[in-house]
């Protein structure tokens, strides 16, 4: 419910065509749940493993993005 569309900003690809994604990976102890998942497209799911993306979700499912030259963005 709380992701209708990617929740990479400006990008509105709608959810039923988008990857859930772990924040936290899986393989770092990241749980299945909804404080650690997200709906990116696939596109914006590959950027997101590219070296010096840094993907932060916080308490309240708001979504910060630091990108690989520093500049942050936030989704709601």
């Amino acid at each position: 419910m709380r992701d209708r569309e990617c929740r990479f900003p400006t990008c509105h690809r709608p959810a039923h065509d988008s990857d859930l994604d772990h924040v936290i990976p899986y393989q770092r102890s990241g749980d299945t749940n909804t404080a650690n998942l997200i709906g990116l497209c696939r596109r914006h799911h590959r950027t997101k493993h590219t070296p010096g993306w840094h993907f932060h979700l916080t308490d309240t499912g708001s979504l910060h993005i630091t990108t690989p030259t520093g500049h942050t963005y936030k989704s709601p």
